[in-house]
C-alpha cells in the first residue's frame, strides 16, 4: 500500500515523509514499518515520530476570521522514522548501502513480509504491538554471546519479560546452563512446573520462608569463607575500602597467614581451605602484639558478630563443605582445590539454577554473588583452556545493587570483568534494572541487545541513550508512552528492532510467578487469619540437622 512519499532525509538513517490525510490511520503509531525502494532492493524502517501539523491553523493570525473552518480543514502530516536495513531479494541486511531520496514513494510493509525478518530466532517473546499477527523472536546466540539488558520502571513487565525468555530457554534446551541471581524470589514457581529448574538458597530461615511460601524445599546453598576472596569477607564484614583502609590490611594479613597455615605458597585470594575460628584465632594474636588498637578490636568484634548471625551459617558453618573437604584424601593445594570444584562446580549442571536470596541483606546478598561469580570465572575459563567449554548465561535481577555506578561493590569487578571478557569463554550476561542511571555505564554499553519497557524517568531515558549504540533519541524518549508489557527491543539478537508486546507469561506457560503486589483491597476487606510466625523468626538451629541429612551426592547435584 503507497501512504506518502519522502520530502526529506537527514543524518545516516531518519526519513521524514509525508502522508495522504486518508491513509495516516494506518500509520500514525509507533513502531509501524514501512519500505522505500532502492537500487539493491527495499530499505526499511520504523515509524519514531510525527508532526501533524494544520496549516491553515498555523498560517492564520486570528482563527475567528476564518470563514467554514470546520469544513477546510488543510494538514500537513510528516513522519519520521528510522532506518534499520535493506532486503536484496535474498536476506535482510543491517545498515543501507544507499539512502532513499526526497520525492521516492514510500509503501507500509505488509504483515507476511514481516514476519520473514521478524521470526527467525529461537526465542519467541511476542509480537509487533501492531502488527499482533507478526511473532518477534530473538536470536539465542546473539542474546547470550552479546549480553542483554532488560530496562524497565516498577510494575512495568521487567520479571515477565525474563519469565518468557526463561521458559523458551527451558522448553527447547534441555541442556542450558542458566544461573539467575534472584534477588526477591520471583521466579521460584518456575522449579515447579519445570524438572529443568532447581532453586538453590541459603539453608535456615529463608529456605523455610520459601518452602512454606512455594511448596517448593530449595537445595541448600553454601559459600564457605574460606572460598570468599579479601573484598567479598570485606564486603560481609561491612568494611568500606575508602575509609576502614587499617582494618583491610589487618584482614588481608590475617586471610593470608590462614591459608598458608595449609599452603605455605597461598595468596590473600587463593581458595585454600581454613575454618573461620582459625581466622579469629590469628586476629585475636595479632591483637595481643599490638594492645590498645581499637580499628583491630573493632575488626574482631565485626568477626565475632559474624560468627553468632544463624542466618549466615551458609558461610560460617558450612557443614556439608567441611565434610566433604574432609573426606578427600590428598595433598594441599589438590584437596581445597577439589573441595572447591565440588561446591561450585555443581551450579554449573545443566538446567535452569535458581539462586534465591531474597531475604538476605544487600551487603550479603553481592558478597555472596561476588564469591560465586568468580568461582564461575574460575571454572569456566579454566574448561575453556582445557578444551571442553560450558556456556552458561548469567541473569542479574536487580543489577544496580550488584554493579552500581560511580560506588564500590564486591560484586562490580567481576560483573563488569564478564560484560567485557566473557564472550570469548561463553559466559552471557543479562542484567535486569529498574534504575539504569545507577547502573555502571561500562556493564550497560556492553549489553548489544536492549530490551526497554516503559521507562519515564528522564535521567534514565538519557543514560540509556549514552550506553546504548543502536539506538536513537527519538526511540528512548517514546518509552515513556509504552503500555505496561510492551517493550522496545533493539541490538544483536534482534533482525529488526521494533516495539514488541511481550507475551504474558501466566497465559503462555499456565502459572504465575512470586513477587507479584499485594492486593491492598482484598487484604484490608478479608479478616485476617491467625499467623503462626515463631517458626521463621530466629535464623533456627535446624540447619545443622537438615544438613545432616544431607549427602554430599546431594549438595553436589548428584542424585
Amino acid at each position: 500500500m503507497e501512504i506518502g512519499r519522502v520530502t526529506n532525509v537527514y543524518g545516516q538513517s531518519l526519513v521524514r515523509f509525508g502522508v495522504q490525510e486518508e491513509k495516516l490511520e494506518h500509520i500514525a503509531k509507533p513502531g509501524v514499518y514501512v519500505k522505500m525502494e532502492i537500487t539493491r532492493g527495499w530499505a526499511y524502517a520504523m515509524v519514531v515520530s510525527f508532526n501533524l501539523l494544520d496549516e491553515l491553523y498555523r498560517k492564520s493570525r486570528i482563527i475567528e476570521e476564518l470563514e467554514g473552518y470546520p469544513e477546510i480543514r488543510p494538514t500537513r502530516n510528516e513522519l519520521v522514522a528510522m532506518l534499520v536495513g535493506f532486503h536484496d531479494g535474498k536476506s535482510f541486511i543491517r545498515g543501507v548501502p544507499e539512502l532513499p531520496k526526497p520525492g521516492q514513494k514510500v509503501y507500509l510493509a505488509t504483515a507476511e513480509e514481516l514476519s520473514s525478518l521478524t521470526s527467525n530466532g529461537e526465542i519467541k517473546i511476542g509480537k509487533l504491538s501492531q502488527n499482533p499477527e507478526v511473532p518477534y523472536t530473538l536470536s539465542l546466540n546473539m542474546l547470550c554471546s552479546r549480553h542483554f539488558a532488560v530496562l524497565a520502571m516498577t510494575g512495568a513487565g521487567k520479571s515477565n519479560t525474563v519469565a518468557v525468555i526463561l521458559g523458551e530457554i527451558s522448553q527447547k534446551f534441555p541442556y542450558a546452563r542458566v544461573l539467575v541471581i534472584d534477588t526477591h524470589n520471583e521466579y521460584i514457581p518456575m522449579a515447579e512446573a519445570s524438572s529443568n529448574i532447581r532453586v538453590i538458597s541459603p539453608a535456615g530461615r529463608i529456605a523455610k520462608l520459601l518452602e512454606a511460601r512455594y511448596g517448593i524445599k530449595p537445595q541448600p546453598l553454601e559459600v564457605p569463607l574460606w572460598s570468599l576472596g579479601l573484598e567479598e569477607v570485606a564486603g560481609i564484614l561491612k568494611l568500606d575500602p575508602s575509609r576502614a583502609t587499617k582494618q583491610i590490611m589487618y584482614l588481608r594479613n590475617a586471610i593470608q597467614e590462614a591459608r598458608r597455615q595449609r599452603y605455605s605458597h597461598a595468596s590473600t585470594d587463593d581458595p585454600i581451605y581454613y575454618t573461620p575460628e582459625e581466622l579469629l584465632e590469628i586476629l585475636e594474636k595479632t591483637s595481643a602484639r599490638n594492645k590498645y588498637d581499637r580499628s583491630l578490636d573493632d575488626l574482631i568484634l565485626k568477626l565475632e558478630m559474624l560468627l553468632e548471625n544463624t542466618e549466615l551459617f551458609y558461610i560460617t558453618r558450612p557443614r556439608t563443605s567441611d565434610k566433604l573437604y574432609s573426606s578427600l584424601s590428598m595433598e594441599e593445594p589438590r584437596k581445597s582445590l577439589e573441595t572447591y570444584m565440588g561446591i561450585y562446580s555443581s551450579l554449573l549442571s545443566p538446567g535452569i539454577t535458581l539462586l534465591s536470596l531474597g531475604g538476605l541483606s544487600s551487603d550479603i546478598q553481592t558478597s555472596t554473588v561476588a564469591t560465586v561469580l568468580k568461582s564461575f570465572w574460575r571454572i569456566i575459563t579454566a574448561s575453556v583452556l582445557a578444551g571442553k567449554p560450558q556456556p552458561t548465561l548469567i541473569i542479574i535481577e536487580e543489577a544496580h545493587n550488584y554493579v552500581p555506578q560511580g560506588k564500590w561493590s564486591p560484586a562490580k569487578e567481576i560483573i563488569e570483568k564478564i560484560a567485557k571478557e566473557g564472550r570469548k569463554f561463553g559466559i552471557g550476561l543479562g542484567i535486569v534494572s529498574q534504575r539504569p542511571r545507577e547502573l555502571s555505564q561500562t556493564v550497560l554499553a556492553q549489553c548489544g541487545t536492549l530490551i526497554a519497557l516503559r521507562t519515564a524517568n528522564p535521567k534514565d531515558q538519557e543514560y540509556i541513550l549514552g550506553s546504548m549504540e543502536d539506538v536513537m533519541q527519538e526511540m528512548v524518549q517514546g518509552l515513556s508512552g509504552l503500555m505496561t508489557g510492551e517493550a522496545l527491543i533493539s541490538g544483536s539478537a534482534a533482525t529488526i528492532p521494533g516495539i514488541v508486546k511481550v507475551d504474558n507469561f501466566t497465559e503462555r506457560f499456565g502459572y504465575t510467578l512470586g513477587g507479584k503486589d499485594i492486593d491492598w483491597n482484598k487484604a484490608w476487606t478479608t479478616p485476617p487469619e491467625k499467623l503462626d510466625l515463631a517458626d521463621y523468626l530466629l535464623g533456627t538451629e535446624e540447619q545443622e540437622e537438615q544438613q545432616k541429612t544431607t549427602t554430599i551426592e546431594d549438595f553436589l547435584g548428584k542424585q
